[in-house]
């Protein structure tokens, strides 16, 4: 795949003492076409530094990919499944003690029930398990790798009974069902395995047991199964996934069942002792719909989603706290009055737990949510209630700020029903720090960032001079500056966060916007930016379509120094791209009294670069003369002085990385 190399271009013509910044054009790391899309699961590094993936679609005979990017930018596609040998994998690949790739396919094979798979780095695939249905069929989470080297999984159905199975997988192939579920000892197991401090693996299965409400099981490594739970309604029903505890025990929580069918929290030992921690009673806790969490103390906390009595009252929405003796401490309940939906907990410095509710969504003679703090003793305090004026609709989490406090953004609300940015302290005290009005922006769907200022960092999507979306910094003490405002030829509608480089700048993406705008009926593919903290605007990607269209989600930083990205769409085949950007900075292009050039800048630390010139930007590259090959400090500082610019008082200059 041909990828580009420009990374920084900056003109010294004698007359420059200071960059004059250019737009970078993106590594397309790889551009996912119309037959080849929708990357199934999140990425993995591998042992050599590259990221594999899979798609789970697409290929040449459309049953997915597995895929190879490295990190200058070249892909390579490992495997494109034929159904024979695979088809549709679902979930995330495991480095190997080998250092290969293993993974599953959700169908295909032989007997079309799906795949336990081995993929080389440098492409060679071996099948090492072709799912018949008495073996298993359809694996649905992923593979985990034990102490001893080899692999254990999960199918959904099949085996002797066709309700799922566990196996194990050696590194060269030998499988061994180490349970064939039968509906008695459990059926459907859906999450992945946990591995305990013993060395033996830990699941649950959604369905079967004695009363068919699901299980937990310990198998160890050479299969043997002990059922540590039998759900049958009463101690619970329906488990989610296990969360392993200090004390080496394992916990969880069931979405149902319990002495008054609302969900239950347990403890489960290693030896198989069960403890029913919570029985919810209802009113004051019904229906977890997720794990748990540990805290600090070593007792876990969790969420209950309630349930709507009747079309307007609401119960059984709560914050609990259990110990690991099981007492139970119900720290929030929630309903229309101080809020519904709660989102995940934040842990703050302070040791208290923190969190927002969404509310009643557009029932408005109602609070449309809440900031709440929990303290581990059980002490409720609402921090805030909006109620429109004060902002609405929280839609991300909060920050939590250098002075102990915390910072977030409402959707909407406030005094021109365009969202706010709040300021909550942990005593209760709130500040609204902005009343978006459609002048300063509207509608802040992304959370804030902490500069390297102390100061708090975000987007709207819409609002600012031309109704295309903000940049905006807020202080602690309320003064806001709008620090860009979008016009469509410098992007439209930022959505995602921004995200702080190591130079102190912001870098983020418009989902529209850039070079290709018109107008709002043909608003562009979209823009990646550097945003410095006194506001000064530089668009470092401009999508065409060609390398991808609109990029929804924010960037992540690697470890060599690139910045990463995707494009919901575009690229050579329209199905979305991967790609990479090196945002290095010529921080001083200064002409010295000898007429030499000093140049300064940054890039990834202990990393190579090239320096190259030329005084003729329409000169192909291989045209270009090298000043110097080599590389940025432990600091990522680079210095280089040209004293060729003497002689050639037209330079522009480019920094790439081989």
């Amino acid at each position: 795949m041909k990828t580009t190399k420009l990374k920084i271009l900056i003109a010294s013509a004698l007359l420059f003492m200071t960059a004059s910044a250019q737009a970078l054009q993106p590594e397309v790391l790889y551009a996912f076409q119309l037959g080849l899309r929708n990357p199934a699961a999140s990425l993995v590094q591998g042992r050599d530094g590259h990221f594999y993936g899979t798609t789970g679609s697409g290929g040449s005979s459309g049953y997915g990919t597995v895929f190879q990017v490295t990190t200058n930018g070249m892909l390579t596609t490992l495997v494109s499944f034929t159904g024979t040998n695979g088809a549709w994998p679902q979930a995330r690949l495991v480095v190997g003690n080998d250092g290969n790739l293993y993974g599953t396919t959700g169908s295909g094979g032989s007997s079309g029930y799906g795949t336990v798979f081995r993929v080389t780095t440098n492409g060679v695939l071996t099948s090492r398990v072709s799912f018949n249905g008495t073996n298993g069929r359809y694996p649905q989470a992923e593979l985990a790798l034990g102490n001893d080297g080899n692999f254990y999984g999960t199918t959904a159905y099949g085996g002797s009974s066709d309700r799922g199975t566990m196996f194990k997988v050696t590194a060269n192939g030998v499988l061994t069902t180490l349970i064939s579920f039968a509906g008695t000892n459990g059926a459907l197991p859906l999450a992945g395995l946990v591995l305990g401090d013993d060395g033996h693996f830990y699941g649950t299965t959604y369905e079967g047991g004695s009363k068919g409400w699901g299980t937990v099981f310990q198998v160890t490594s050479n299969g043997v199964l002990t059922m540590l739970v039998s759900f049958n309604v009463d101690n619970g029903a329906s488990p989610n996934e296990l969360v392993l505890g200090s004390d080496g025990h394992f916990y969880g929580t069931t979405r149902s069942g319990g002495s008054g069918e609302y969900g239950t929290v347990f403890q489960v030992t290693t030896n198989g002792v069960l403890t029913s921690l919570v029985s919810f009673p209802g009113a004051d806790g019904a229906y977890p719909q997720a794990g748990l969490v540990l805290g600090r103390d070593g007792n876990f906390y969790g969420t209950t989603a309630g349930y709507s009595v009747w079309k307007y009252y609401y119960e059984g929405a709560t914050v609990f706290q259990v110990t690991t003796n099981g007492v139970l401490t119900t720290l929030v309940s929630f309903n229309f009055a101080n809020g519904l939906d709660p989102s995940a907990l934040v842990l703050g410095s302070d040791g208290h737990f923190y969190g927002t509710t969404a509310g009643f969504f557009h029932w408005k003679q109602l609070p449309r949510g809440t900031v709440f703090q929990v303290t581990t003793n059980g002490v409720l305090t609402t921090l805030l209630s909006f109620t429109g004026t004060n902002g609405a609709y929280p839609r991300a989490g909060l920050v939590l700020g250098r002075d102990g406090h915390f910072y977030g953004t409402t959707a909407e609300g406030g005094s021109s029903e365009l969202g706010t940015v709040f300021q909550v302290t942990t005593n209760g005290v709130l500040t609204s720090l902005v009343p978006f009005n459609g002048t300063n922006g509207a509608n802040p769907w992304a959370g804030l960032v902490v500069g390297n200022d102390g100061h708090f960092y975000g987007t709207t999507v819409g609002g600012g001079s031309s109704g295309l979306g903000t940049v905006f910094k807020v202080t602690t003490s309320g003064l806001l500056t709008s620090l860009v405002s979008f016009n469509g030829a410098n992007g439209a509608y930022p959505q995602a966060k921004l995200l702080l480089g190591s130079d102190g700048n912001f870098y983020g993406t418009t989902s529209h916007g850039g070079s290709t705008y018109v107008n709002t009926n043909e608003a562009g593919y979209g823009t990646v930016f550097r945003v410095t903290t006194n506001g000064v605007l530089t668009s470092l990607v401009s999508f065409t379509g060609a390398d991808g269209a609109y990029p929804r989600a924010g960037l992540v930083l690697g470890r060599d120094g690139y910045f990463y990205g995707t494009t919901s769409e575009g690229g050579p085949g329209g199905g979305g791209t991967i790609f990479r950007l090196i945002i290095s900075a010529f921080t001083n292009v200064a002409r010295q009294p000898s007429g030499s050039v000093l140049l300064t800048g940054t890039g990834p630390a202990n990393g190579s670069y090239r320096l190259w010139a030329r005084t003729d930007l329409s000169l192909p590259i291989t045209s270009w003369t090298l000043l110097t090959s080599a590389s940025f400090d432990s600091n990522g500082n680079f210095s280089y002085t040209d004293a060729g610019a003497a002689t050639s008082p037209s330079r522009f200059y480019q920094l790439s990385v081989p």
